[in-house]
């Protein structure tokens, strides 16, 4: 998954999937829990609603499983400073090797590679605080496990989601719809960043009906239904999620 990098006047998108996202949706369906917007399906089991998950409690789950995907997580720079002449020296050993290049490397060259990394790494950071701010109530050390380990409620539901994660495993990415969509060069991302000036996550999940809803602080999700895809329809479904988040 390709992000666009983030400027004064545009935001930056990241449109992509994953199947931890994608699981947490199945199970709605496996069980036939409704979490509005997500009501559309019918059957299901209701192992899950015996043992008291509710709409409340999946979307707190769901929540722990976003926060995971967050990028934003992984943009510390431990010293920007530091980070900066390492970038720009490993710029100049490239430049150094390929000899066919017409670049020269003199003072002026280095102040301006130097403002450029320093900048960029010093936005990196302001986006790994602000995600920090953002989830100041969550423990960021348990985010990066398995679905089934984030659940936060009854011991017995999370028993039940780990056998259900490895069911899951069989069926997972079986929508060859949304694999299409995301192996074609279509530049939504690009447009999208020019309605927002924010960071925003956009998951195409696998669920029988079409829906867009913004979770926040970032992620908007974006449903598929395992069928031809109206693509005309797909992007006015993420417009209004960019402009109305």
């Amino acid at each position: 998954m390709t992000t666009n990098t983030a400027n004064n006047t545009t935001g930056d998108v990241l449109i992509g999937n994953s199947s931890q996202i994608d699981f947490a949706f199945w199970i709605l369906l496996q069980d036939g829990l409704h979490a509005p917007p997500f009501d559309k399906h019918t059957g299901g089991n209701s192992c899950l609603q015996q043992h008291r998950m509710d709409a409340l409690s999946w979307y707190n789950w769901l929540q722990l499983i976003l926060v995971g995907h967050d990028n934003r997580l992984a943009c510390h720079v431990e010293d920007i400073d530091k980070e900066t002449q390492q970038r720009v020296q490993s710029f100049k050993q490239i430049l150094d090797i390929n000899q066919e290049h017409n670049v020269i490397c003199d003072e002026d060259w280095h102040k301006s590679q130097h403002q450029f990394y320093f900048s960029l790494l010093t936005e990196q950071e302001k986006f790994y605080r602000q995600a920090l701010e953002d989830y100041r109530d969550i423990n960021l050390e348990i985010i990066n496990q398995n679905p089934p380990q984030l659940w936060q409620g009854s011991p017995q539901i999370q028993e039940i989601l780990a056998q259900m994660w490895s069911d899951y495993q069989a069926v997972k990415y079986s929508n060859q719809f949304i694999t299409e969509l995301l192996t074609r060069p279509l530049p939504w991302d690009i447009y999208l960043a020019d309605h927002t000036n924010s960071y925003r996550e956009i998951y195409l999940v696998d669920y029988p009906y079409f829906i867009e809803v913004f979770v926040p602080p970032i992620f908007g999700i974006v449903t598929i239904p395992n069928c031809p895809i109206d693509e005309s329809l797909l992007e006015q479904k993420l417009f209004n999620l960019v402009n109305n988040s």
